[in-house]
């Protein structure tokens, strides 16, 4: 018998949550629970790994309910964008934001539904490591990417006095007429979320 997407997520969910982790004593050293604060955080008005759990945890559910871009018989071919930060938090690295999403979607099942592509910078820097300039058919001139569709995160804030509201937007755009999933024309969005949060 085959478990739906969410029902696999949620299982997931459930078997992980039986693996507590220590308290979370915010102690130099102390391993801690990256769903909850450290109290050196209690001051800390910006996005931290709670809201990296819960973005993701949120937005794997969201893509997966969406039938019309999970599908098993024709997967949409994904690769993972860079994150567009509009933030005051310029030197913060958000990309993990992405990862663990696209992490979170392959582990779960989904990848019968769902079918990431490494970008193309990161196969050339592959391919011209192991094949250099020796095959000419291998190397990375030579490697023409098949992916239709972009997952994009814009990363906005609203400071205001002593807040701060953030929102992480989420976007699947589609690249050119799409060989798998829903073709729905280059450019367009074909699934949309967001994560908001506001620290005081």
């Amino acid at each position: 018998m085959r478990l739906s997407l969410p029902l696999t997520i949620a299982l997931l969910a459930s078997l992980s949550a039986c693996h507590t982790p220590p308290p979370n004593t915010g102690q130099s050293g102390n391993r801690m629970d990256p769903t909850r604060d450290a109290s050196s955080e209690a001051d800390s008005r910006a996005p931290r790994s709670a809201d990296l759990v819960n973005a993701t945890d949120r937005m794997a559910v969201s893509i997966a309910q969406r039938l019309d871009v999970v599908n098993r018989q024709s997967p949409p071919r994904i690769v993972v964008g860079k994150v567009e930060n509009h933030s005051r938090m310029q030197n913060q690295n958000y990309q993990v934001f992405l990862v663990r999403l696209r992490s979170l979607l392959q582990s779960s099942g989904s990848r019968e539904g769902l079918e990431f592509i490494a970008e193309r910078q990161r196969v050339e820097k592959y391919r011209d490591q192991e094949y250099g300039g020796k095959d000419p058919a291998s190397t990375s001139a030579a490697y023409q990417s098949d992916a239709d569709y972009m997952l994009n995160l814009e990363i906005f804030d609203l400071p205001s006095g002593q807040t701060n509201y953030y929102l992480f937007n989420y976007q699947l755009v589609q690249l050119r007429d799409a060989v798998g999933g829903p073709d729905k024309g280059a450019g367009r969005i074909v699934w949309e979320d967001s994560y908001e949060v506001k620290f005081q």
